[in-house]
């Protein structure tokens, strides 16, 4: 039988006609057996070799790039590799990371398929000491590959995965992102503050500003059109509330990730005069877009969490409940169903 019908037969039979718990058992004997016995050091810091599982969700995704990052300069290319979805090639490419990263197509991986195995030969050509499993919720294919690394040490942020040895934990119990993100600041004894200027400046290597520089569009602000990750889309009345209290001293220039983004609001725009730009929010090429801009005006979008921890453009960002970003000195939040007069009084001082 030829190998690649073979394949397909097999994992339509193993995903079919098996039950959860026995495609658990399949891929435990297949990785070597139940968890190994071990003596845990809680000085993870001095771990050399080190592979990560970048989150799978976007915003967390975009929240924990500047440990990534921190991870590598302290480690090196030979010492680090980022397990990361495809679609985030280009942000880790701005990064400098993209060549310290393996990218999967979350399509593909099933086991069975050529680029399966393909990563699962990648991870398997050097000896880990830890492995950070840092995806939320994950599929057994994923899992296993955590487990074939050989690291001793394979830490996660959910304590219910199997295959796992270690469950992050952070002092404060608040399993958020950012909470877990500074408790591995801690853990690998990365300055947070410094982390996250990096990372920042990553951004900016290949281009020449001078941070003094009065931008031409100083008046302008951005308007990210966006959904929330959780919430209603933006109201139209809610645009207009805003053109009012910003204009005529703040011109509005609206965004979105694609066009289809922007048709809903395009009488809205057309009749406050807002331009509108589709903006590749996920490419390397939104951090030239934001430069050129004092802040942009967002809810609390999956990319919201791009623009705070890589982009060092002011953040007004209007929320329904408290989100997950801890208050910071380029984040302005403010009530999304609070008077937008106020806010424009209050974006005037954050903004100088």
């Amino acid at each position: 039988m030829p190998a690649l019908p073979f394949i397909k037969s097999f994992r339509w039979f193993l995903m079919r006609f098996r039950s959860e718990r026995s495609i658990r058992r399949w891929f435990e004997k297949k990785s070597g057996g139940r968890n190994e016995m071990f003596k845990y050091s809680d000085d993870i810091s001095k771990y050399k070799r080190i592979v990560v599982f970048l989150p799978a969700e976007q915003d967390k995704f975009y929240a924990i790039l500047p440990f990534a990052l921190a991870l590598f300069e302290k480690r090196g290319r030979d010492n680090f590799l980022a397990i990361t979805d495809e679609k985030n090639r280009y942000i880790l490419r701005a990064l400098y990371l993209e060549h310290a990263s393996l990218f999967y197509n979350s399509e593909a991986m099933l086991y069975g398929n050529p680029d399966f195995f393909e990563m699962e030969k990648r991870l398997q050509e050097q000896k880990w000491d830890l492995c950070l499993f840092l995806q939320e919720d994950a599929e057994l294919p994923y899992l296993y590959l955590a487990r074939i690394t050989r690291a001793s040490y394979r830490m996660g942020i959910n304590p219910d995965f199997p295959f796992l040895n270690i469950a992050l934990q952070n002092s404060s119990k608040n399993n958020n992102i950012y909470a877990n993100r500074n408790f591995l600041y801690k853990s690998f004894l990365i300055d947070p503050e410094k982390a996250e200027s990096e990372s920042i400046l990553a951004t900016q290597k290949n281009e020449k500003m001078v941070s003094s520089q009065k931008l031409s569009t100083s008046n302008t602000l951005l308007l990210n059109l966006e959904p929330p990750a959780d919430g209603e889309p933006w109201a139209e009345s809610e645009i207009s509330m805003l053109c009012k209290a910003f204009q005529p001293t703040w011109r509005l220039i609206a965004i979105a990730a694609d066009p289809k983004r922007l048709e809903p609001y395009s009488k809205i725009m057309e009749e406050f005069d807002i331009r509108s730009n589709p903006v590749l929010l996920h490419s390397e090429s939104i951090f030239s877009v934001l430069r050129q801009y004092p802040a942009i005006i967002t809810l609390n979008s999956v990319h919201s969490h791009l623009f705070l921890n890589l982009s060092r453009i002011k953040i007004i960002m209007l929320e329904q409940n408290d989100t997950d970003i801890p208050n910071n000195n380029r984040l302005l939040k403010f009530g999304r169903d609070g008077n937008f007069y106020s806010l424009s009084r209050l974006a005037a001082d954050f903004i100088k």
